[in-house]
């Protein structure tokens, strides 16, 4: 490791306080640059992992593999692990690694604005004015909730909220409670709502395909055999590496593998779902693999309780009483609850991001948002994306991925100081190819096999999905910068100097 006394004193900004933004200011600490502030808009770190507090929140991937390959923890209560458990993770690492004492927390970054003349990104924040030599994005794809245009939601008499705006203050017991969306959120929300309402109906958009989550309670002897022997943490982590490479794979570069993980979904339902009825209303109608696979295995005996009605006719309008169906049939409900997911198109909005000459990245991504391997825009001088467009890795851990991003954002910097320049830009030569690369990728992958998903927009571009492995991804991330890059050794200095 190179001495400090090497290192630049360059200042960074982080924009979000989650896995991002917390593993960003450690990795960045430890190469030797401490001028870092993360701006967090929440009063606690945790990003996704704050705002989400609905009933069953929890994590689809391994505990082993959702956290930090640099901070392994021996003590997770089980292989899934709930929201309060990974909010209290991200804080402990925060906490130990030194990142939470660079942490601004109630803190949003409204505009970021890059000033040419002096080198600098301008943040405009709630809390006032702010300047950094390296501005890093790590706002979160899952943070501004989609909201669905229904004819009279507003006038609906009862709560409406969404699963990633709960309000534990509202009751459910013995309530008549909607819950419109059938995704990640409402899958995990639906089997704990089940429990106490008096009378619960799903609106189904579409029937997801699902898999078995292999959950389970660690033991008090497991949990003293990962602290005693860690090699014994890293194995389940790779364990659940590759259990989920394959299911990417099967998804992009080996879809012949894709009809096993068929062969299964179909035995879950067979098994779990009684009523043939209610068996044909959860049979999916779509690829499967084209839209986000879910893991659960509480969401059919979920819906065959008594009470519990599952409806596959669309809402046209809400009344004051309750959701209308195209049937013409009323739902009374005291309670709506939209698990409608997120604006995933939007990856550092409501921040409004200013590039060279004025240009907005909103501008910059007309049509749609793209950056070289996820991370780097032209235009846009000394910033980072993480967990930027087509970084979404099928079955993979986004930590996985945000780990490569680090390493990426790491090895920009330092070609900055080995160059003695004040400014880092992707080449639009660059850029360019990697998109096209990119996107004649995805038409080869189970994402373009036409369903309607988040991943996909409504003209049919793909702005989430990595085309490859997450290995492939790790790959690219941790390759030398060379001849992609673009360096200026003085702002005022007009050409650049490819490295």
């Amino acid at each position: 490791m190179r001495q400090k006394s090497n290192i630049s004193k360059r200042s960074v900004a982080i924009v979000g306080g989650g896995f991002g933004g917390v593993g960003a200011a450690i990795k960045l600490r430890e190469a030797g640059y401490d001028d870092v502030t993360i701006f967090e808009r929440g009063e606690r770190l945790g990003g996704v992992w704050h705002h989400n507090t609905y009933p069953g929140c929890a994590c689809d991937v391994p505990s082993a593999l959702y956290s930090f390959s640099f901070a392994p923890n021996p003590d997770w209560s089980r292989r899934f692990l709930p929201q309060p458990e990974i909010r209290e993770y991200i804080e402990r690492v925060a906490r130990e690694h030194g990142a939470l004492e660079c942490a601004r927390l109630g803190t949003e970054v409204l505009e970021a604005t890059w000033d040419e003349a002096r080198g600098k990104w301008v943040l405009a924040t709630s809390a006032g004015s702010f300047e950094a030599d390296v501005l890093v994005a790590a706002c979160g794809q899952l943070t501004n909730p989609s909201i669905p245009p229904i004819p009279g939601l507003d006038s609906f008499d009862g709560p409406v909220m969404h699963t990633a705006r709960w309000d534990s203050g509202v009751q459910l017991e013995g309530k008549r409670i909607g819950v419109v969306g059938t995704g990640a959120s409402a899958i995990q929300a639906v089997p704990e709502i089940a429990k106490v309402a008096g009378h619960l109906d799903v609106f189904q958009i579409d029937a997801p395909w699902t898999l078995p989550k292999p959950d389970r309670r660690y033991s008090a002897l497991l949990s003293r055999l990962f602290r005693r022997f860690p090699a014994a943490l890293r194995a389940e982590r790779r364990l659940a590496f590759w259990l989920n490479e394959y299911a990417t794979m099967a998804y992009t570069t080996l879809p012949r593998l894709r009809p096993l993980i068929g062969v299964l979904s179909r035995a879950q339902r067979r098994w779990q779902v009684r009523d043939p009825e209610l068996r044909r209303k959860v049979e999916p109608g779509d690829t499967i693999g084209c839209k986000r696979v879910l893991l659960t295995s509480d969401w059919y005996p979920a819906l065959s309780k008594p009470h519990v009605e599952l409806v596959t006719d669309r809402i046209v309008s809400v009344t004051p009483e309750g959701p209308v169906t195209e049937d013409g049939k009323h739902h009374p409900a005291d309670v709506l609850v939209l698990g409608t997911g997120f604006k995933t198109q939007q990856f550092v909005m409501p921040m409004v991001v200013t590039g060279r000459d004025g240009r907005t990245l909103t501008e910059a991504w007309a049509g749609r948002p793209k950056a070289h391997l996820g991370t780097t825009v032209p235009g846009f001088p000394n910033m980072f994306l993480l967990y930027g467009p087509n970084t979404n890795v099928g079955a993979g851990s986004v930590v996985d991925v945000l780990e490569a991003d680090f390493a990426q954002l790491v090895l920009a910097m330092r070609a900055m100081d080995d160059a003695g320049a004040a400014t880092i830009e992707i080449s639009e030569r660059a850029a360019d190819a990697f998109d096209a690369e990119c996107q004649a990728a995805l038409r080869e992958t189970v994402w373009a096999a036409g369903c309607a998903s988040w991943y996909v927009d409504a003209e049919g571009n793909n702005p989430n999905n990595w085309p490859w492995t997450a290995r492939a991804y790790r790959r690219r991330l941790s390759a030398p910068v060379a001849g992609e890059f673009e360096l200026r050794i003085r702002q005022a200095t007009p050409a650049a100097a490819d490295v």
